[in-house]
């Protein structure tokens, strides 16, 4: 009896207003993505409820399988996710132009690539303790590993997915204590190199160059954007109603990928917009309090990496769709079509309930004046003294 009310304890730490947010997220991006497609039929729908049910059962394993498993199997995976980059760069099939796929269009390592680096860094990250900031044996190594990932994943090349990698990456290296001019160095020189390699490319070189055209002449918008940009103006305030777009028939590239934000702008109108922005901002203040509410180093890397590569992986979606940023083909979670994109996302909300569960309480994070001020600490030496706290309860 005892062992049963320990159990039903631990099942009821699981975040339920995160899980909320997700469900509501998956409930409107399955209706957005009909409306997207009805008019072609609904093979993609169906395609789609298939991928949501097996994310859903990858999301439901990993919540319930304790957390610090992964900290273990971190090297191995991120040895097995290696292997398939060389093998997607050596016989991969073309995808819109990158060799990215493996078994299909839908089976992307490069997007599963994502979620293991996110376990692996934050395993390495959770390891290194007070030394993080020794160049040698911090910044030079984590370097090195967020490079190789994120060169292979854009040697496809799959830029955006690149991007995203680094960004989580560097997020991380941050929030476990990263010295910031070391990170202000990162920023620069990765930044450097990485926009030297999208200048080598054509289609990245063009996109660039087409954006810096807009930028003066808005007339000149690449065609992509500018369809994304009447959408989004056709909407009005409320939009012209579900299933009632006209721009997604032919007229706007992807409206079941890329541009399924436009769709939601013209059909819902700003409402719909805001809406969709109001769900992804609700789900990181509550993925960042699980982070923050997380006394142990690999718990909170891990729950702060998932929580950063979701989040900044929907902001891009929607900065390209309203022309703040060149156009960078990232995929709206929860809402764009894809199997790997899907099962990576529920996965990696599957570790971020697993986190959630396991976490020590802390009652003066119960509200956001709370989390802002957890946010303005040093986070290197909090996750320094638990590490040094943990060993020397072992002796």
């Amino acid at each position: 009896m005892a062992r049963g009310l320990r159990r039903r304890r631990e099942r009821a730490r699981i975040d339920l207003l995160l899980m909320a947010v997700v469900i509501a997220l998956l409930l409107y991006g399955l209706l957005m993505l009909y409306s997207a497609t009805f008019y072609v039929g609904t093979y993609f729908w169906r395609q789609q409820l298939l991928w949501v049910a097996v994310g859903l059962l990858m999301m439901a394993a990993a919540a319930f399988i304790p957390y610090r498993l992964w900290q273990g199997l971190a090297t191995p995976m991120m040895g097995v996710m290696l292997f398939l980059l060389f093998i997607v760069l050596l016989m991969g099939e073309r995808v819109f132009g990158a060799q990215r796929s493996l078994f299909g269009a839908s089976v992307q390592p490069g997007i599963l690539a994502r979620l293991v680096a996110v376990i692996y860094i934050a395993a390495w990250l959770a390891s290194k303790g007070e030394r993080l900031n020794e160049v040698s044996y911090g910044l030079v190594p984590f370097s090195v590993i967020v490079g190789v990932v994120s060169g292979l994943i854009a040697l496809q090349p799959d830029l955006s997915t690149a991007l995203l990698l680094i960004v989580a990456g560097l997020a991380m290296f941050f929030f476990a204590g990263g010295d910031p001019m070391q990170i202000f160095l990162s920023i620069v020189i990765g930044g450097g190199s990485f926009a030297m390699l999208a200048w080598q490319l054509p289609h990245a070189r063009q996109r660039l160059v087409d954006y810096l055209t807009a930028l003066k002449d808005p007339s000149q918008m690449p065609y992509h954007v500018h369809r994304a940009v009447m959408a989004l103006g056709e909407g009005g305030l409320f939009g012209v109603g579900i299933g009632n777009g006209r721009l997604k028939a032919g007229y706007l590239p992807f409206p079941h990928t890329d541009s399924i934000f436009a769709v939601i702008g013209e059909e819902l109108g700003l409402v719909g917009a805001l809406l969709v922005i109001a769900f992804f901002a609700f789900f990181a203040y509550r993925g960042y309090r699980v982070a923050l509410q997380t006394t142990e180093p690999f718990g909170s890397l891990l729950a702060f990496g998932v929580t950063t590569m979701i989040v900044v992986e929907a902001l891009l979606n929607v900065m390209v769709m309203v022309s703040l940023i060149p156009f960078t083909g990232t995929a709206l979670p929860f809402f764009s079509y894809g199997g790997s994109e899907m099962v990576m996302t529920l996965g990696g909300v599957g570790l971020l309930l697993a986190v959630s569960r396991g976490r020590a309480g802390d009652p003066s994070l119960g509200d956001l004046h709370g989390l802002l001020d957890r946010l303005r600490r040093y986070r290197g030496t909090r996750l320094s003294r638990v590490g040094r706290r943990r060993r020397t309860a072992a002796h």
